[in-house]
Protein backbone atom coordinates (compact mmCIF):
# COMPACT_ATOMS: atom_id res chain seq x y z
CA UNK A 1 0.00 0.00 0.00
CA UNK A 2 3.00 2.13 0.66
CA UNK A 3 4.39 1.65 -2.80
CA UNK A 4 1.44 2.57 -4.18
CA UNK A 5 0.69 5.75 -2.51
CA UNK A 6 4.40 6.39 -3.56
CA UNK A 7 4.01 5.44 -7.44
CA UNK A 8 0.51 7.63 -6.80
CA UNK A 9 2.33 10.99 -5.39
CA UNK A 10 5.51 10.43 -8.44
CA UNK A 11 2.65 9.89 -11.28
CA UNK A 12 0.62 12.91 -9.81
CA UNK A 13 3.98 15.21 -9.48
CA UNK A 14 4.88 14.10 -12.48
CA UNK A 15 1.32 15.01 -14.49
CA UNK A 16 1.44 18.53 -13.32
CA UNK A 17 5.10 19.33 -14.32
CA UNK A 18 3.81 17.86 -17.83
CA UNK A 19 1.32 20.27 -17.65
CA UNK A 20 2.75 23.13 -17.17
CA UNK A 21 5.77 22.64 -19.00
CA UNK A 22 2.78 22.38 -22.08
CA UNK A 23 1.15 25.49 -20.87
CA UNK A 24 4.18 27.72 -20.94
CA UNK A 25 4.36 26.27 -24.91
CA UNK A 26 7.94 25.28 -24.09
CA UNK A 27 8.99 28.70 -24.19
CA UNK A 28 9.85 29.73 -21.29
CA UNK A 29 8.99 32.29 -18.41
CA UNK A 30 10.21 35.25 -20.61
CA UNK A 31 7.22 34.85 -23.37
CA UNK A 32 4.98 34.58 -19.87
CA UNK A 33 6.87 38.42 -19.00
CA UNK A 34 5.87 39.78 -22.28
CA UNK A 35 2.24 38.58 -22.21
CA UNK A 36 1.81 40.14 -18.67
CA UNK A 37 2.20 43.70 -21.14
CA UNK A 38 -0.48 42.69 -22.88
CA UNK A 39 -3.56 41.63 -20.70
CA UNK A 40 -6.31 39.75 -22.65
CA UNK A 41 -3.87 38.20 -25.35
CA UNK A 42 -3.07 34.76 -26.01
CA UNK A 43 -0.24 33.34 -28.13
CA UNK A 44 -2.21 32.54 -31.68
CA UNK A 45 -2.09 28.81 -31.93
CA UNK A 46 -1.99 26.70 -35.15
CA UNK A 47 -5.31 25.89 -34.82
CA UNK A 48 -6.66 29.31 -34.99
CA UNK A 49 -4.95 29.39 -38.73
CA UNK A 50 -6.46 29.11 -42.23
CA UNK A 51 -6.07 25.12 -43.03
CA UNK A 52 -4.21 25.40 -45.89
CA UNK A 53 -1.27 27.18 -43.66
CA UNK A 54 -1.61 24.79 -40.71
CA UNK A 55 -1.07 21.88 -43.22
CA UNK A 56 2.12 24.46 -44.54
CA UNK A 57 3.29 24.81 -40.90
CA UNK A 58 3.35 21.71 -40.62
CA UNK A 59 4.80 20.09 -43.60
CA UNK A 60 7.86 22.99 -43.56
CA UNK A 61 8.20 23.78 -40.47
CA UNK A 62 7.25 20.70 -37.84
CA UNK A 63 9.35 22.29 -35.02
CA UNK A 64 9.21 25.44 -35.37
CA UNK A 65 5.92 27.96 -33.64
CA UNK A 66 5.18 30.22 -36.14
CA UNK A 67 4.03 32.48 -33.86
CA UNK A 68 7.13 32.85 -31.77
CA UNK A 69 10.80 34.12 -32.44
CA UNK A 70 13.33 34.59 -29.78
CA UNK A 71 16.41 35.86 -30.70
CA UNK A 72 18.61 38.65 -30.08
CA UNK A 73 16.62 41.32 -32.09
CA UNK A 74 18.96 45.01 -30.92
CA UNK A 75 22.33 42.97 -30.58
CA UNK A 76 22.81 43.46 -26.87
CA UNK A 77 23.22 39.84 -26.13
CA UNK A 78 20.06 39.03 -24.47
CA UNK A 79 16.96 36.72 -25.85
CA UNK A 80 14.24 39.17 -27.41
CA UNK A 81 10.64 38.07 -28.64
CA UNK A 82 8.77 38.49 -31.38
CA UNK A 83 4.81 37.36 -30.74
CA UNK A 84 1.96 37.12 -32.70
CA UNK A 85 -1.12 37.56 -29.77
CA UNK A 86 -4.77 36.99 -30.28
CA UNK A 87 -7.18 38.76 -27.80
CA UNK A 88 -10.80 37.11 -28.58
CA UNK A 89 -13.03 39.57 -26.84
CA UNK A 90 -11.60 42.33 -28.91
CA UNK A 91 -11.48 40.17 -32.54
CA UNK A 92 -7.69 41.71 -32.44
CA UNK A 93 -4.40 39.90 -33.41
CA UNK A 94 -1.25 41.90 -33.17
CA UNK A 95 2.39 41.41 -33.55
CA UNK A 96 4.83 42.32 -30.83
CA UNK A 97 8.17 42.44 -30.78
CA UNK A 98 9.39 43.12 -26.96
CA UNK A 99 13.27 43.91 -25.89
CA UNK A 100 14.12 41.86 -22.82
CA UNK A 101 17.76 43.74 -21.40
CA UNK A 102 19.31 41.81 -19.13
CA UNK A 103 17.36 42.95 -16.13
CA UNK A 104 14.52 40.61 -17.22
CA UNK A 105 11.49 43.52 -17.74
CA UNK A 106 10.99 43.29 -21.14
CA UNK A 107 9.60 46.23 -22.93
CA UNK A 108 7.04 46.41 -26.59
CA UNK A 109 9.20 48.52 -29.04
CA UNK A 110 7.18 47.08 -31.79
CA UNK A 111 3.23 46.51 -32.36
CA UNK A 112 1.22 45.63 -35.62
CA UNK A 113 -2.19 45.03 -35.95
CA UNK A 114 -2.40 42.11 -37.79
CA UNK A 115 -5.99 41.13 -37.29
CA UNK A 116 -7.17 41.03 -40.94
CA UNK A 117 -4.40 38.88 -41.84
CA UNK A 118 -4.81 36.51 -38.75
CA UNK A 119 -5.43 33.22 -40.21
CA UNK A 120 -2.48 33.44 -42.74
CA UNK A 121 0.25 35.48 -40.91
CA UNK A 122 3.69 33.18 -39.57
CA UNK A 123 7.16 34.64 -38.33
CA UNK A 124 9.76 33.25 -38.15
CA UNK A 125 13.77 34.12 -37.43
CA UNK A 126 16.18 35.69 -39.97
CA UNK A 127 19.83 35.13 -39.10
CA UNK A 128 22.48 37.64 -38.36
CA UNK A 129 24.25 38.75 -41.24
CA UNK A 130 21.71 38.03 -43.85
CA UNK A 131 21.02 40.06 -47.04
CA UNK A 132 17.67 42.41 -46.53
CA UNK A 133 16.56 44.15 -49.86
CA UNK A 134 13.48 45.65 -50.77
CA UNK A 135 11.32 43.80 -53.50
CA UNK A 136 11.35 45.59 -57.14
CA UNK A 137 7.66 45.56 -57.01
CA UNK A 138 7.96 48.79 -54.55
CA UNK A 139 9.04 51.84 -56.97
CA UNK A 140 10.24 53.64 -53.93
CA UNK A 141 14.55 54.31 -52.69
CA UNK A 142 16.18 51.95 -51.44
CA UNK A 143 15.06 51.19 -47.91
CA UNK A 144 17.52 47.96 -47.46
CA UNK A 145 19.42 47.61 -44.14
CA UNK A 146 21.76 45.32 -46.42
CA UNK A 147 23.17 42.57 -44.39
CA UNK A 148 21.53 42.36 -41.02
CA UNK A 149 23.64 43.36 -37.81
CA UNK A 150 21.39 41.26 -35.67
CA UNK A 151 18.50 38.92 -36.15
CA UNK A 152 15.17 39.85 -37.38
CA UNK A 153 11.88 38.94 -37.54
CA UNK A 154 10.36 37.45 -41.08
CA UNK A 155 6.64 37.80 -41.04
CA UNK A 156 5.19 36.45 -43.91
CA UNK A 157 1.38 36.45 -45.32
CA UNK A 158 0.62 32.86 -47.07
CA UNK A 159 1.00 33.11 -50.53
CA UNK A 160 0.80 36.70 -50.51
CA UNK A 161 3.60 39.20 -49.13
CA UNK A 162 7.26 38.95 -47.14
CA UNK A 163 8.09 41.34 -44.50
CA UNK A 164 11.35 41.34 -42.48
CA UNK A 165 11.33 43.17 -39.34
CA UNK A 166 15.42 44.58 -38.16
CA UNK A 167 16.68 46.68 -35.38
CA UNK A 168 17.82 50.20 -36.65
CA UNK A 169 20.68 50.92 -34.17
CA UNK A 170 20.96 54.65 -34.99
CA UNK A 171 17.06 55.17 -35.12
CA UNK A 172 16.96 52.61 -32.05
CA UNK A 173 13.92 51.62 -33.19
CA UNK A 174 12.30 48.48 -35.56
CA UNK A 175 11.84 49.09 -39.22
CA UNK A 176 10.26 46.38 -41.84
CA UNK A 177 11.59 46.16 -45.25
CA UNK A 178 8.99 44.72 -47.61
CA UNK A 179 11.36 41.44 -49.23
CA UNK A 180 8.48 39.74 -51.38
CA UNK A 181 5.05 40.26 -52.61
Amino acid sequence: MKRLCVWIFVFFVASVWCVALSASDGQGTSVDSVLKLFPGYHVLTLQERDPNLKAYVVQHFPKANPSVVQADFDGDGQQDYALLLKNDKLGKTILVVALCPADGQCKSVYNLDVSADSSSVYIGPVPVGSRVSQTDAIPTSDHSPGRLKSAGIRMRYYEQAEVVLYWNSKLKKIEEVQTGD
